[in-house]
């Protein structure tokens, strides 16, 4: 019987401080899901949040907004990320994210582009479907549901990679080995979409020069899927797309 993962994403768009826009989240087994990650975590909401429901959002924390006004105390954010971080330390799992800037690409192709979306996507379906040949895994996707548009279009990209293959692997390889991509809404609660929304905006940060929020990107860094021979991150784990 394969090992069945779950591959977690969230995405970060362009803004006021840089153009870039990116795709990122881990892959965990599906046991290791329900057994560790759901119930630590929601432990360290339960015993930490004065709104245990409340779905972590990283830009909302940094802010102390939108009922996480609780951590303006200095001693309690501490707490919190640091037991986050401890458990996420303690996970096994692989981080995959894809960058684009945005203005670069529009000016390197006169304009003339893909959907961004569309374009980190197929860089993390094809690199989640390399580990999960290497671990004779099976996989699903689950990313935070937007709105009927977006999920709409996502779910045909997708739809089209796993019947059209991409440039690296066929479509019968990524037909057997992933299955459903998931759109779980903020009232579900999940917590492995709220885990994945501290990625790619640790890596985006990274990129622009901006300070390692609470150590964060050096954790995830130290997670990223390292590919063929183990050496080879900057291609399967951390995707800088025209750079």
């Amino acid at each position: 019987m394969k090992n069945e993962y779950y591959l977690f994403l969230d995405e970060t768009k362009p803004n006021a401080h840089g153009s870039y826009f990116a795709l990122g989240g881990y892959a965990i087994k599906r046991e290791d899901y329900e057994n560790i990650l759901k119930p630590q975590l929601q432990k360290i909401k339960s015993d930490l949040m004065p709104q245990p429901e409340l779905p972590l959002h990283l830009y909302d924390m940094r802010k102390n907004i939108k009922g996480f006004e609780f951590l303006v105390d200095a001693k309690i954010r501490k707490s919190l990320f640091d037991r986050i971080k401890n458990l996420v330390q303690s996970l096994d799992i692989s981080v995959f994210v894809a960058s684009i800037d945005t203005e670069n690409y529009k000016n390197m192709y006169y304009g003339q582009t893909n959907d961004i979306y569309d374009i980190a996507l197929q860089t993390i379906l094809e690199n989640f479907l390399h580990f999960l040949l290497v671990n004779k895994g099976v996989g699903s996707f689950f990313i935070e549901s937007s709105n009927q548009a977006e999920n709409k279009f996502l779910q045909i990209c997708y739809y089209r990679l796993l019947t059209g293959g991409t440039l690296f692997i066929n479509s019968d390889t990524i037909m057997k080995n992933l299955s459903i991509l998931s759109f779980p809404l903020k009232s579900d609660n999940n917590l492995g979409v709220q885990l994945a929304d501290f990625i790619p905006v640790s890596f985006v940060r990274k990129l622009i020069g901006s300070k390692d929020y609470c150590g964060l990107y050096k954790l995830f860094e130290s997670k990223l899927y390292r590919g063929y021979g183990g050496n080879m991150e900057e291609r399967f784990g951390f995707k800088k797309l025209l750079e």
